[in-house]
């Protein structure tokens, strides 16, 4: 401080008269600057108009459109900050059929709508735009079991319900084209191991809307479980004189079974027979025969669909 007592006297007395003084100063130059005209660089905001609910913007269209003006200070000021800034409105009689604005199409539009400035350029080369007619179609709600996704060894044991039976479905044209006859609901990223009773939304693409969005789904899972069983071969019109006979007595059955109905079964619910007049002559075989089966087995298959006939020997 002792310096500036030095180059400045009475600086410690007056520094109020100084303040004052260069507010005073900077406050005659900013309003002098403001008074000038300036070239700069805006992004100004954009507006469309076009009928809308008859149409689908595939893409999002562009907010701003970046171009050089000029004008005085306290102009550019306003718009830089967006105050009192009224977008410049791009009007689109046919959207579905513009696909782009052009820098020679844009000008005259921009030009009649800069309120308090000059456009000198307009930097944006062009608008693109990707708008499609909106074509709406009432569809049947398709439940489809085989794509719905159970965990492993778990099955569907009742029907399925549904609270929709039809939707109103609304999209773009290209979208629309190429969609089923039927509206199927979203089961994706779902690994179902028990009853089942919510709403899911619509398996549909971008820009689709769907109503009502949402159905109620329900239907019952149970866990089945894979089993194996011996089960002793019956054999029907074998000769009397055991002069022929069966390789094997019994053979392996495999089924599937709830995993709550699992006790309820045993070999006496299962009969296979062999009936020795179908034999085969060029191999001495026959084929085992499923007779009977437990009502709540599923999916059975004999582990052979050949037993090799044995002859004794001549005396």
């Amino acid at each position: 401080m002792g310096i500036f007592r030095f180059l400045l006297p009475g600086l410690k007395d007056n520094w109020k008269v100084v303040v004052l003084s260069i507010l005073g100063a900077t406050t005659f130059w900013f309003f002098n600057a403001m008074n000038k005209s300036y070239d700069t660089r805006v992004d100004y905001p954009l507006s469309y108009t076009f009928v809308q609910d008859s149409v689908v913007v595939m893409e999002p269209l562009a907010k701003q459109i970046k171009i050089d003006v000029t004008s005085g200070g306290w102009n550019l000021i306003r718009k830089t900050l967006r105050i009192n800034a009224t977008p410049i409105n791009i009007p689109l009689d046919n959207p579905t059929e513009i696909k782009f604005l052009t820098r020679s199409s844009l000008i005259p539009m921009i030009s009649d709508q800069l309120d308090g400035l000059r456009l000198i350029y307009v930097v944006t080369d062009t608008l693109f735009f990707n708008i499609e007619d909106k074509v709406t179609r009432k569809l049947p709600v398709l439940v489809d079991s085989i794509s719905i996704p159970l965990s492993q060894s778990y099955r569907m044991t009742s029907p399925i319900s549904c609270n929709v039976d039809s939707a109103v479905v609304s999209g773009p044209k290209s979208t629309m084209l190429d969609m089923p006859d039927y509206v199927q609901l979203d089961f994706s990223n779902m690994n179902i191991d028990g009853n089942f009773d919510d709403e899911l939304s619509f398996f549909v693409g971008d820009h689709v809307i769907v109503d009502p969005p949402e159905a109620t789904v329900k239907f019952q899972v149970a866990k089945f479980l894979a089993r194996e069983i011996s089960i002793p071969i019956e054999r029907l019109d074998f000769p009397q004189d055991s002069s022929s006979y069966l390789a094997d007595s019994t053979i392996l059955l495999y089924y599937t079974i709830m995993e709550e109905d699992e006790d309820d079964v045993d070999e006496s619910d299962f009969s296979v027979t062999v009936d020795y007049s179908m034999r085969n002559m060029n191999d001495s075989t026959v084929t085992p025969i499923l007779m009977y089966a437990h009502e709540k087995a599923l999916d059975i298959v004999l582990a052979s669909d050949r037993i090799k006939l044995m002859f004794a020997e001549a005396q």
